[in-house]
C-alpha cells in the first residue's frame, strides 16, 4: 500500500540523514531531508486515512519510523554540539516509555490512535531541530526557551494520553 511505501522511503531517510549531518557535514540538505521527512509523515497519514488504507502494520511501523528519524536527529545534532545531551536523554526516556507502553496496550489489543496533542508536539520538534540546523547562533536564552517548549509539549502530551488510555482503554480494544 502506497502509505507504508511512503513510510519506507522515510526510514531511508534516516541514515541518509545520519550521513549528511555526521559524515558529510551538510546541514542545509539534512534539514531538507529532514522535512522531506515529516512532508512524507504527513502525506501517507492522509492518503491512509483518505482512502482506508489504514493497516495493522501501518499502526506499528509508521510511528516506529517517526521515532527512529526524532531520536536520530536529536542524537546527530547533540554528536555535532547543536543540542545538549541532557535533552537527548529526556527524549530517549520519553520515547522509550511510549514505546514500551505501545506495545504492552497492542499485546492488550487496545490500539491508541494519535491526537492533535501528540501531532503538535511532533510539529515542535521538527521546527525545533530546523530551527537549530539554519540558525546556530541562536543565543543560549533562546535555545534554552526552544528546549523547555519541547520539553512542556512532550510532558502535556504525554500525559493527555496517559489520560486517554485510562479514561477510555475498554473503548479502544480491537477485536481479532
Amino acid at each position: 500500500m502506497i502509505p507504508n511505501i511512503l513510510t519506507t522511503v522515510r526510514l531511508i531517510l534516516v541514515p541518509l540523514f545520519a550521513y549528511l549531518v555526521l559524515g558529510a557535514k551538510n546541514l542545509p540538505l539534512a534539514a531538507m531531508i529532514f522535512i522531506l521527512s515529516g512532508i512524507t509523515d504527513v502525506v501517507d497519514g492522509y492518503i491512509a486515512r483518505h482512502y482506508n488504507m489504514i493497516t495493522n502494520f501501518g499502526k506499528i511501523y509508521d510511528p516506529f519510523v517517526d521515532k527512529l528519524m526524532q531520536i536520530t536527529a536529536v542524537v546527530c545534532l547533540c554528536l555535532i554540539g547543536l543540542i545538549p545531551t541532557w535533552l537527548i536523554l529526556f527524549v530517549l526516556c520519553k520515547e522509550v516509555a511510549m514505546i514500551i507502553i505501545g506495545g504492552i496496550l497492542y499485546l492488550k489489543k487496545i490500539v491508541v490512535y494519535s491526537h492533535w496533542y501528540g501531532k503538535a508536539t511532533t510539529v515542535i520538534l521538527y521546527a525545533i531541530v530546523i530551527t537549530v540546523i539554519f540558525w546556530q547562533n541562536i543565543t543560549p536564552l533562546w535555545t534554552t526557551i526552544l528546549f523547555g517548549f519541547l520539553i512542556l509539549s512532550m510532558l502535556f502530551s504525554g500525559l493527555a494520553y496517559l489520560v486517554d488510555i485510562i479514561k477510555n482503554h475498554d473503548e479502544k480494544r480491537v477485536e481479532e
